[in-house]
């Protein structure tokens, strides 16, 4: 029997000490773990290391996006498979089955084959599995080595891919805000990351949206309409409460995302405006 191509895990990680050993417990099967850590004081690291991960240390400031971590991963991996997954993701026997399914050699190669792949999600928000909302969704997370980048120009962007692309069955589970306080922690952090990259590019952030005019309507109709899309039109409203905090909470996200780049647009005139007194 033909010997498989090599699975390997990247993932980005900083101050993930909680999640890191439970992380890689579910990934025994997997070939390499390679996880590129932007200045974590909590011992993930360590943690990492004693369970058979390679650790890249990248400077903790500034801290890089978080895909241009995972670009820097990338940069280890030459050959084989790669799954892409952060901390606060676990897999599923299905989608391990059928990773390791299409990591088997092949007698011959197989034209226009996928290079690619998208892994459908389940999102557990506020300890829920969220199955309305606008939660039901797939991310592109398999792929060959070095058919895959980050653009660099947001906290989340889409990747791009050298190949065809395909869809696999098996999920992802993700946990992905355990309670409202990580989700508060998270939106600071990326919403301030991105400013600047939106000021600079006209659009970005998490969904790659324009950047808006400083008018108190325009602010206001864009996150009444991802409330609605959210908690209306996607039918949000069937996972209760959970359901109606992710969906205003997303809506407040919206806001504090154009607020931050006004702020710093602001900021700068403020500046200018001193020095031409000066």
């Amino acid at each position: 029997m033909p010997a498989r191509e090599k699975i390997t895990v990247i993932a980005a990680a900083c101050n993930e000490a909680e999640q890191a050993a439970a992380w890689l417990e579910h990934l025994e099967w997997a070939d390499r773990v390679v996880v590129a850590d932007s200045g974590s004081v909590d011992g993930t690291p360590e943690i990492l290391r004693r369970g058979g991960a390679e650790v890249i240390p990248l400077a903790a400031s500034p801290r890089p996006l978080i895909h241009a971590a995972k670009n820097r991963a990338l940069q280890e991996v030459d050959n084989g498979w790669i799954l892409d997954l952060d901390l606060d993701e676990r897999v599923t026997l299905a989608l391990r089955d059928e990773l390791l399914q299409h990591a088997a050699a092949a007698s011959a190669p197989v034209p226009n084959a996928a290079v690619a792949y998208r892994v459908p999600f389940h999102h557990y928000v506020f300890g829920r599995w969220l199955r309305h909302g606008g939660w039901r969704d797939r991310h592109l997370r398999v792929y060959r080595a070095g058919l895959l980048a980050y653009p660099e120009d947001r906290a989340h962007s889409t990747p791009i891919v050298q190949g065809e692309i395909g869809d696999l069955a098996g999920a992802i589970v993700h946990f992905a805000h355990p309670c409202l306080h990580d989700f508060l922690v998270k939106m600071n952090r990326y919403t301030t990351a991105d400013a600047p990259l939106i000021r600079a590019h006209g659009k970005g952030g998490l969904r790659n949206r324009a950047q808006l005019p400083a008018r108190r309507l325009r602010w206001l109709a864009a996150s009444g309409s991802m409330f609605w899309n959210r908690y209306v039109k996607a039918r949000g409203f069937l996972d209760g409460m959970p359901g109606f905090l992710a969906a205003a909470l997303l809506s407040t996200y919206v806001f504090v995302e154009q607020a931050k780049v006004w702020e710093l647009e602001h900021g700068r005139e403020r500046e200018s405006a001193a020095g031409d007194r000066a």
